[in-house]
């Protein structure tokens, strides 16, 4: 007998009767299901992506995380015109004391010194400039400013120390300054600041002054370091790390925004001078916002209270001092 749609419509109706199918509950299980396979998927494509980040970077997310360390610190090269060898302490002990700038010329400042570390910096942005420089019978100064495009910036920073060589390392126990300072300029026997000593070179260069370039690890935070005594007793230490600070962080990057090697050529170069012509000083009074962290001293030789506010002197607005330790 041939049944039409009707029919067995019909037929099929009688034979269930009141039985009705679970819906809800089969909507709900096919829900779940696929919430599964969705979210399957999705580990998949981001086990994917992770693959790729250590592919691109050299490193897992895990392994940033969980860094590896190991007691060997890699031996670097001071760079081109390094001399091999055993590292020789320039001659001091004639150098003057407390010298006077020659005529036409006046101590650089810290702005000053801002403005130089941003002009002989690799193109790119840069922002946050702030320095700090001392009484004029020790006159150091430092000064910093932030490079790159992430949003807090990761830190540039410079010293410049005239009579470094002279003044910092006096005799103590019967050493005298060339073998205190020999120990300082040793990959062996320096401390950074923060964290553990990765990798180091040390040696002179062609014209008797010592170069020293390191790199120091603290967790996710790597610092780069090139510091260079000059003959004529001037230090100059050149820094930066993948931190908003170079020694406390937080850590902003993958890596620093400059290599060893730029901050070689930063730290060697010729324009760093304790007293320049006043035009230096002139024009780096555009460099803006710039906040001087200065300790102002009397004229009558008094010391200041510890902790005085430094001022931003082109928004004339009060800073908090930074707590970061600085060399």
């Amino acid at each position: 007998m041939a049944l039409d749609e009707h029919g067995l419509s019909k037929i099929m109706g009688e034979a269930v009767g009141d039985v009705r199918p679970p819906t809800r509950a089969l909507v709900d299980g096919a829900t779940r299901q696929g919430r599964r396979m969705r979210g399957r998927r999705r580990i998949a494509v981001a086990a994917g992506v992770l693959a790729v980040v250590g592919a691109v970077t050299g490193t897992s997310l895990l392994g940033a995380h969980f860094p590896t360390y190991t007691d060997r610190v890699e031996t670097l090269s001071a760079g081109p015109g390094a001399e091999p060898g055993e590292v020789r302490i320039p001659d001091f002990s004639n150098l003057p004391e407390n010298p006077q700038p020659p005529a036409g010329t006046e101590r650089i400042t810290g702005r000053a010194a801002v403005q130089t570390l941003k002009e002989l910096m690799p193109e790119g942005r840069t922002s946050g400039y702030e320095s700090r420089q001392g009484p004029l019978s020790a006159y150091e100064v430092y000064g910093r400013l932030n490079s790159g495009g992430w949003p807090a910036g990761a830190e540039v920073q410079v010293n410049l120390q005239p009579g470094f060589g002279r003044d910092m390392f006096v005799q103590q126990d019967g050493a005298d300054r060339a073998s205190t300072l020999k120990g300082f300029y040793s990959c062996e026997h320096r401390a950074p600041e923060v964290g553990r000593m990765s990798a180091c070179g040390v040696s002179n260069l062609s014209d008797g002054s010592v170069l020293m370039v390191y790199e120091a690890r603290s967790g996710l935070l790597l610092s780069r370091h090139a510091d260079l005594l000059r003959t004529d007793g001037t230090r100059i230490l050149v820094g930066t790390s993948n931190g908003a600070d170079v020694e406390g962080g937080p850590v902003v990057a993958l890596k620093p925004p400059l290599s060893l090697a730029e901050l070689r050529d930063i730290a060697t170069s010729s324009r760093w001078q304790c007293f320049v012509d006043p035009q230096v000083n002139e024009t780096a009074k555009s460099l803006t916002p710039h906040t001087d962290r200065s300790r102002h001293f009397p004229a009558d030789g008094s010391v200041p209270a510890h902790g005085t506010v430094p001022v931003d002197d082109s928004r004339s607005t009060a800073t908090e001092p930074s707590s970061s330790t600085r060399h």
